[in-house]
């Protein structure tokens, strides 16, 4: 009985977590920010069948992948990564992009594949 609990709880669990990703809940600094929307990137890119290496920098699977606003997320992901200075600006093109990546990755797949990612745990 917990078990189907627990399995009938994942599309609240998932919903709760692209919400938190895409507008926090509570106050986060701007590399967290940027951090939570490369996640939602990889959501969109893990439904659609793709996963990141464990070596694999962010650059090299937006080149591999080649879906639309990923490269945008690497950049940014990159500049936060290495120290340099990010801005408001910066933020609010990192949240477009991933949008636009989850969006454009979740594009491709049928509905059975939708309704199977709304039960995958963990989300990448």
């Amino acid at each position: 009985m917990f078990q189907l609990v627990r399995l009938a709880l994942r599309p609240l669990r998932r919903l709760v977590t692209l919400r938190h990703l895409r507008r926090p809940f509570w106050n986060e600094t701007v590399d967290q920010r940027v951090s939570n929307s490369w996640q939602l990137a990889l959501v969109g890119l893990r439904d659609a069948g793709w996963r990141a290496g464990a070596t694999e920098a962010p650059n090299q699977l937006a080149r591999r992948v080649n879906v639309e606003g990923i490269d945008r997320c690497a950049a940014i992901l990159e500049r936060a990564r290495h120290g340099i200075g990010l801005d408001t600006t910066d933020l609010a093109e990192m949240g477009t992009a991933a949008d636009v990546a989850y969006r454009a990755a979740r594009t491709g797949i049928g509905a059975f594949a939708r309704a199977i990612s709304w039960l995958r745990w963990p989300l990448t």
